[in-house]
């Protein structure tokens, strides 16, 4: 019902002219009120109908006001407060639908955010964001991801991972968090702050980086951060990685599985750079420097042996 039709049967009512079936309506809208608006402080109640009250008797042409139809009006403008209530209720409690973007295993994908910040995700990747934002922007990220966030200082950026939270206003920055793997924080250009569960936080401006470890603990060193974002023009870069972490890294970049026939295998350490590299000539590279043999059981199923026959 718009509120012109209620305020003339309202009216109606007042002055004894309405029908059987809109008094009993009228008296349903009482009811319901009477029902609906016991939790709100009667004297709020008391000063926003007078205010409406007053508001909806100049839009009226002048009548003989009785008391009767004051009362209605009252009654009226403490309807349409009941009902804005509600809305307003709904609109607050309205649940903001989420949007999960994911990069499968062998392949990158770009993110375009609702605020203009793009996101880069690398392989075996998902990032989880709400449609639209509120006083922050708060996303959730697991795996890899290059974040060139759109500067707003009125609402901070927020990526949550399952180790860390990096908060940001307006910067670009690179973070691994993959389950496997220690979560990383590399800093391109701006400031970010990065905060553990426990609290403890440590801040980051370009090319400076924290790696969170396994034992609860941020190492925090200096390097070039655009070898962060290598992985964004097709570009591997290994520096003393031990053969485990590289077997993650192509599991997730060529969709493979790489099993070790002996885990001491898993700590030898690497250093390489292969630009989109087939991944034959990248595990054909391993076994030379670190005298290993590469079995395929099958195209996508790899074993690293030991090379008994140097």
């Amino acid at each position: 019902m718009k509120e012109e039709d209620f305020i003339v049967l309202t009216q109606k009512y007042a002055s004894g002219n309405c029908t059987e079936e809109e008094k009993t309506a009228v008296e349903a809208y009482f009811e319901k009120m009477q029902k609906t608006t016991n939790d709100i402080p009667e004297h709020i109640l008391d000063s926003k109908r007078d205010n409406i009250y007053n508001s909806i008797s100049k839009a009226i042409k002048p009548v003989k006001v009785i008391p009767l139809w004051k009362k209605a009006m009252r009654v009226a403008a403490a309807l349409f407060i009941v009902a804005g209530l509600a809305f307003c209720y709904t609109l607050i409690n309205k649940e903001i639908p989420t949007v999960t973007e994911f990069a499968a295993k062998g392949e990158k994908k770009e993110v375009l955010l609702n605020d203009g910040s793009v996101v880069v995700l690398n392989s075996n990747s998902s990032i989880s964001y709400p449609e639209e934002f509120g006083k922050t922007r708060e996303v959730t990220l697991e795996g890899e991801a290059y974040f060139k966030v759109f500067r707003n200082p009125q609402q901070p950026f927020i990526v949550q991972t399952h180790k860390v939270d990096i908060k940001v206003l307006g910067t670009s920055f690179n973070i691994n968090a993959y389950d496997t793997l220690n979560t990383k924080v590399s800093v391109l250009t701006g400031k970010v702050q990065v905060t553990d569960g426990a609290g403890k936080k440590v801040f980051l401006i370009k090319n400076e980086q924290a790696e969170y470890t396994t034992h609860n603990e941020f190492v925090l060193f200096k390097e070039n951060s655009s070898d962060g974002i290598a992985w964004t023009k097709n570009i591997i870069i290994l520096k003393d990685n031990t053969l485990a972490e590289t077997a993650r890294i192509l599991e997730n970049w060529y969709n493979v599985t790489i099993k070790f026939e002996d885990s001491s295998l898993e700590n030898l350490t690497i250093t390489g750079k292969y630009k989109n590299e087939k991944l034959e000539n990248i595990l054909e590279s391993i076994a030379f420097l670190k005298e290993v043999k590469i079995d395929y059981l099958t195209k996508n199923q790899i074993i690293i042996r030991r090379n008994t026959h140097h």
